[in-house]
This record gives structure tokens, sequence and C-alpha cells, in this order.
């Protein structure tokens, strides 16, 4: 049951997002976090997880959509590094505190301190199932596009594109898949001119390696690889 202040608060979230949401219990759950449960261990709550997996896809769904129409020469590896970006926990954090989300989520104690990225992430994702749910599709949509079109302009110009290791756990993730582990096996040559050999596990298993003149870059060229062994660059 929520409380007068409580459902106060939602109804003003509601209005400044200028959306129409008449289950104000399902807009609560979509910003409580399991930490906040454990710290009152009432067993009439239920976290945002659920709506968290819905708002992900819905999000990828649009987004993936937008990027299609915009971007006809992109190829499906491009596309998916572009989408990559666009739906990193990075930009999902940004928007959220664009938008104040940070003040009505419930949270526990310690992470309340300071919130970290991954729930401001995660809320917004389960704000946007609720989007959908109770404002519509068209409405979901729109509310997307608002807030991601520029950061898609922005992503689509800078070299973080171009970022192969969130695009492969992006990848593996959508595909429950685990994440992958990345290991160094060789340093070579003197400290002015270094080079690493990096190998990415997936399952444990080695999948692919990539060398550079930083452990960053050889990583990056080890995710690159094991992209295209899975046929997605």
């Amino acid at each position: 049951m929520l409380t007068n202040t409580r459902k106060t608060q939602l109804i003003n979230f509601s209005n400044s997002q200028k959306l129409k949401i008449k289950d104000l219990s399902l807009l609560n759950t979509a910003l409580t976090h399991s930490s906040f449960i454990k710290d009152n261990s009432n067993k009439n709550i239920t976290d945002n997880e659920r709506l968290e997996f819905f708002g992900d896809a819905v999000l990828k769904l649009y987004v993936s959509d937008y990027l299609l129409s915009k971007y006809l020469n992109y190829s499906e590896g491009e596309l998916s590094k572009l989408r990559a970006v666009v739906v990193s926990e990075k930009i999902l954090g940004n928007i959220a505190k664009k938008i104040n989300l940070d003040k009505y989520i419930l949270v526990g104690k310690n992470e309340k301190k300071q919130l970290p990225i991954s729930i401001l992430a995660d809320s917004l994702e389960a704000l946007i199932a609720v989007i959908y749910y109770e404002c519509g599709e068209k409405k979901a949509k729109e509310y997307i596009l608002n807030h991601w079109y520029e950061y898609i302009e922005i992503a689509d110009k800078n070299k973080e594109k171009d970022n192969f290791k969130a695009v492969l756990q992006e990848y593996l993730q959508g595909n429950n898949k685990g994440l992958p582990i990345y290991k160094t096996f060789l340093e070579s040559g003197p400290d002015h001119d270094k080079e690493f050999e990096v190998a990415v596990f997936l399952d444990n298993n080695e999948f692919a390696r990539g060398v550079g003149k930083t452990k960053k870059e050889a990583s990056q060229s080890a995710a690159k690889n094991a992209l295209i062994k899975l046929g997605r660059y």
C-alpha cells in the first residue's frame, strides 16, 4: 500500500515527464531496487528486475528501428557497434540524472550514500517498461527517441562507437552467454615500444586473441576478432 507522500512523489514525477500513468503501484515497482527490499524485509514489495528486463528489450527495439531507418548504408556490424554505445550504462545513467530519476528511486541504506550508475540505468529501463504498458507503444517510442536522439548523433561521430568490447558484451548478454573475460598472455619489447597479446575467454574457454601497443588496445583487438568469429562484424 502506497503512502500518500509516495503517491504524491510519483504523480509529480509522472507530470514532470508528461506521462499519464494510472497504475502508481507499477511505477513504484519500477523505482524500487532490490536493496530497498532487503533493508526493509517487506515481502509485499516487488523490485524492478522484471520490468528492467522488458524495458531493456523495448529500448533496444526502438533504438534499432531508428538506426535502421537513419543509417541506410551501415552494415549490421556498424549498427551493432553504434547501438552498443547508445544503450550503454553510461548513457542510461546520464539520461536518468537528467530527468532527476535518482530522487525517486527506493534503495537500501548503503546504496543511498552514493547511488551506483548501474541502479540509475536499471531503473530507467524499468521506467521504459512502465511507459510501454501504461502509455502505449507510440508514447514509449516517442519518449525514447526524445531522450536518446542527441546521444545517437554524438555516438555516430565518436570513436567510442568502435568499442568492440562493448559490442561483444552486449551480444553475449543478449544471448545469455555470460560475460567475456580478458587475460594478458604476452608482454614483449622495450618500455618505449611494448606489445601486448590478450586473449578473450567465453564460457571459460579461450575464444580469440588480439595484439596491441597497450593492454586496452590488445583487448579491443581480441574482442574484434571474437566478433569476427561469431559473424557479428
